[in-house]
């Protein structure tokens, strides 16, 4: 009997160590592949930033040799875009380890400074030869930079081995697998050997948002008191996910225009969870959650919700949503914009107007909705008190700037706009239509001079401007 009862015993525990070995594994399996998926996800984003950076050094190159206004003012602004795309994948990179602001502060300087001669071209008036030796002098420093980047990437994929079991082919490299850790170590090396190449390049000399004399000067708009490192890991890990614990945390100090401690939570499985907080005031400015993620299987509209209901949590109710694109590789996140209001009065009205410098962005996960990116880093640098003047162009008078042949679709709305000339004006927004295409018209709404004009490009990834 005694026997019998021993051997139940022992085929019951058999059976529960076969069963919790098998789980086990399973759940192994599936924290490896979401790994291996997120991975995949930063090294796609650190590719396509070298092809943005290669095609930002070919357009600077066709800008320079081009005969016609037209070409010159075309190759300029498509490097604006690729500076805002590659800033756009440095963002997904995500490597708390390494200070990557450095070399995205040039990319912006360079699509920013290709945009005031764009718009120079365009206003008919003549670029100076001092302007075009600084463009050629930009020109060298991105093909350094681009140079820098292809040979660390090239390095990452030989440093890889066969166990992560991911394929790339890139730079004329195929058949090569990656292997996390080593090629960790590789990319790490290179972005610190990156940031030390392009502190050694002098900032272009011009007037615009990503200018040094602007940056210079963009601290908190209305800072508080200082705070302690302790209070601000308790703000900071707080943030995004309240009561979670965490296996270490670390406190670094962060020096420039805006003083801030860096704080970052390690958890169990070794991903990470980040935030800056301002010293003056305590406030948040901006947070990211790189913890593994699966597919994304959410709508739009659920993750518009998680977002807004993100932002009433932290008393920001008032923003409106200026638009929003999924992100990473495939689309596993939505990043939403959204923006300040206020009402000035007009005649005996109040009238709302939207403060697009005041901008603030929310990601959100398309595999639970949870909230992995908060960035209010232009919402606290530019909400300060404002004074503002009754329009002197009404919108039926701004209207009559408008060509006759566009069709004006929804509501006009009074904006505050920033300039490449690192000023803001209010302006009349107009979204009209012409031959199938959308476009946001802004016209001053003091001078009922149209200053500036942005295409709409709406589809399944996302609602953007350019």
């Amino acid at each position: 009997m005694r026997w019998r009862q021993d051997k139940t015993v022992f085929w019951a525990v058999t059976v529960f160590a076969i069963l919790a070995l098998v789980f086990g594994l399973a759940q192994y399996r599936h924290a490896r592949q979401l790994s291996l998926r997120a991975e995949a996800a930063r090294q796609r984003a650190i590719f396509n930033l070298i092809s943005h950076v290669e095609n930002i050094e070919g357009g600077l190159a066709k800008a320079r040799v081009s005969s016609t206004l037209a070409q010159q003012s075309s190759f300029l602004t498509a490097c604006w875009s690729h500076s805002q795309a590659a800033q756009e994948n440095i963002s997904l990179i995500g490597m708390t380890t390494v200070d990557m602001s450095g070399m995205q502060k040039f990319i912006a300087q360079v699509g920013d400074y290709c945009m005031v001669l764009s718009q120079k071209l365009a206003r008919g008036d003549a670029v100076a030869q001092s302007e075009w030796q600084e463009l050629a002098r930009l020109e060298t420093s991105v093909k350094d930079l681009a140079r820098a980047l292809a040979e660390t990437g090239a390095s990452a994929a030989a440093a890889g081995s066969p166990r992560t079991g991911i394929r790339f082919s890139v730079l004329g490299i195929s058949n090569l697998f990656l292997s996390a850790a080593s090629s960790d170590e590789t990319w790490l090396r290179g972005f610190s050997e990156i940031d030390s190449l392009i502190q050694s390049v002098p900032s272009p000399a011009y007037d615009g948002p990503f200018s040094d004399r602007s940056l210079a000067t963009k601290s908190l708009a209305t800072p508080g008191p200082q705070i302690s490192d302790d209070k601000a890991k308790a703000i900071a890990l707080g943030f995004l996910h309240p009561g979670e614990q965490y296996e270490s945390v670390r406190v670094e100090n962060i020096e420039g225009a805006i003083p801030a401690f860096l704080i970052t939570g390690k958890r169990a499985d070794g991903s990470e969870v980040a935030a800056s907080t301002a010293k003056a005031g305590g406030a948040v400015l901006w947070a990211m959650d790189q913890g593994p993620r699966a597919a994304g299987n959410l709508d739009v509209e659920t993750a518009r919700k998680s977002a807004k209901q993100f932002l009433a949590s932290k008393g920001m109710e008032s923003l409106i949503e200026t638009g929003w694109r999924k992100a990473g590789t495939p689309s596993d996140r939505i990043v939403f914009a959204f923006a300040a209001t206020t009402d000035i009065m007009a005649g005996s009205r109040p009238v709302p107007v939207v403060l697009y410098p005041d901008l603030v962005k929310v990601e959100v996960a398309l595999d639970k909705g949870n909230i992995i990116g908060f960035d209010q880093t232009a919402y606290l640098t530019n909400h300060g008190p404002r004074e503002f003047k009754e329009p002197m162009v009404s919108i039926e008078e701004a209207r009559k700037t408008l060509k006759p042949d566009l069709k004006v679709t929804g509501s006009p709305r009074l904006t505050v706009i920033p300039m490449v000339s690192a000023r803001e004006i209010m302006a009349w927004e107009f979204q009209v239509m012409h031959q199938n295409d959308t476009y946001l018209i802004y016209v001053n709404a003091m001078t009922g001079k149209e200053e500036m004009v942005l295409k709409m490009v709406i589809d399944d990834t996302g609602s953007l401007t350019m």
